[in-house]
């Protein structure tokens, strides 16, 4: 059983109501703001067009505000109990959205050129090593051409002491409980390192937190 089925298991007997537990409110503000601001200024594609989340938990983030704008929603995660909370709560609200489980790094059921957005869910900070390489060409394979990538991701080095000390430079890890994490590393690298997969970053956010920075990255695949 994977870390984030474990967690997911326990946050849904507590009753929480996403993967950032008591931090959901915030999480959830944040990235509506976000998002909203993106559709105002154009880069999100028009309601109707098919979205992926990619590391969409149990729904509660990005895949329900797409759904409730109109989009055709489509969400993968590692953990099957996030995916049947997703199915449950859309259900629950009405929404339309397929959502799978499976590994973010293969996305075998998905065929080429399927998605006009791709929306990386804080997934890729999740991944390590030759893991990302991986993720990022299987999203270069299904976004449509003229399609938009969106990256979610911490960024940066830890800000809080006790971060700092579980803080690998080295390999820009951030270790917890005796393992690597996550991938946690400066924004200009975490920008090459986008662009070496053939993505072009054409708007770029960044909010400032007390733990961590998060950025938001607008990409399109390179011609």
């Amino acid at each position: 059983m994977t870390i984030y089925e474990q967690r997911y298991r326990a946050l849904k007997k507590q009753g929480y109501q996403a993967w950032v537990g008591e931090g959901y409110p915030r999480a959830s503000r944040q990235l509506a703001v976000t998002l909203q601001s993106l559709q105002d200024n154009g880069i999100l594609p028009t309601p109707g067009a098919a979205c992926l989340e990619l590391g969409c938990g149990n729904g509660a983030m990005a895949s329900q505000w797409l759904a409730h704008k109109g989009y055709r929603v489509y969400g993968v995660d590692i953990s099957p109990t996030a995916i049947c909370w997703a199915q449950e709560a859309f259900a629950a609200q009405s929404l339309a959205g397929t959502f799978q489980h499976g590994d973010v790094c293969t996305l075998s059921m998905f065929g080429n050129q399927m998605f006009d957005l791709v929306f990386d869910g804080s997934c890729l900070h999740c991944l390590l090593g030759e893991q990302r390489q991986r993720y990022l060409n299987q999203v270069r394979r299904i976004l449509k051409p003229g399609g938009i990538f969106i990256v979610s991701s911490m960024c940066g080095e830890p800000k809080l002491a006790a971060k700092q000390q579980n803080y690998d430079r080295a390999h820009y890890q951030l270790w917890q409980d005796g393992r690597p994490w996550r991938t946690l590393m400066p924004l200009p690298l975490l920008l090459q390192e986008i662009a070496s997969h053939q993505f072009a970053v054409f708007n770029t956010q960044v909010n400032h937190n007390p733990w961590w920075d998060h950025a938001t990255l607008c990409c399109t695949a390179a011609v």
